[in-house]
């Protein structure tokens, strides 16, 4: 997410980003890695949002991604991760 909102490597490579206007929003890279992933499987009844009858597939993380500066994105952990409606991993101390 993050490289794709700021367009640099982790560590803030190259100074003004690589192709900068291929920069997308973070909240465009999120439906990306979502329910865009999921139409382009042809899995869009499925999976790709929370919504009734769909799998309950998704994460907690540390967090709220919009409330963090592009750079600091990498710095998220996953607190949970949700496949099937069924914990697959906790965090210790979550």
């Amino acid at each position: 997410m993050q490289n794709a909102v700021t367009r640099k490597t982790t560590d803030g490579k190259p100074a003004g980003g690589w192709l900068p206007s291929e920069r997308v929003s973070l909240a465009d890279a999120i439906k990306d890695y979502t329910l865009n992933a999921a139409f382009a499987g042809h899995r869009e009844k499925n999976e790709g949002s929370l919504e009734v009858g769909k799998l309950a597939d998704f994460i907690v993380i540390s967090q709220d991604l919009f409330d963090v500066e592009p750079p600091r994105i990498g710095n998220t952990q996953v607190l949970l991760t949700v496949v099937g409606g069924r914990v697959a991993y906790k965090s210790e101390g979550f």
